[in-house]
């Protein structure tokens, strides 16, 4: 897993080529991304696709632990703030494999959480098991906590990866 901010461009420079690319493209197209609606588009670079999430944060227990054996993601907040969880594949358990989504659901326990914050961006690779759209926080009952965040995923295949 990798975490850096879309303005931190020391860190940046030393990615791989596709993904400097997906932030390089996220940067450039804040406004663009914030206008389309909810869905997958292709951004015409080495067969990336950009899934654009716009959604309400939910609590822990509305998700699952997810992850990923084609396609690595690349998550950028474009707008809001949201909790992720973040875990290892090797301390859980595979329930199942769905391939043309390449969604690998998993159950077990979380090592630590992230906060994404506006311009944040996480990298999960195959053995980053994550649970994304989270509430900041569960202990206020109030749905005040629930917030509506716009987030982009770019799926890059691992195997044809410009690094």
């Amino acid at each position: 897993m990798i975490f850096t901010n879309i303005n931190d461009e020391a860190q940046n420079k030393s990615l791989a080529k596709d993904i400097q690319f997906c932030i390089e493209f996220a940067k450039k197209n804040e406004n663009k991304i914030l206008s389309l609606v909810h869905g997958n588009y292709d951004v015409g670079y080495n067969n990336i696709k950009m899934n654009v999430g716009k959604y309400f944060t939910k609590n822990e227990n509305e998700k699952f632990w997810e992850s990923h054996k084609k396609y690595l993601d690349v998550q950028i907040m474009i707008n809001g703030t949201e909790k992720v969880s973040i875990g290892d594949i090797h301390n859980m358990n595979e329930k199942s494999f769905d391939f043309e989504k390449d969604l690998v659901i998993l159950e077990g326990e979380k090592a630590f959480d992230v906060v994404m914050k506006t311009g944040d961006i996480l990298v999960f690779f195959s053995n980053d098991a994550h649970k994304p759209e989270l509430n900041i926080s569960e202990t206020d009952n109030s749905e005040n906590i629930r917030k509506i965040v716009t987030k982009v995923v770019f799926k890059i295949e691992i195997n044809k990866m410009n690094i």
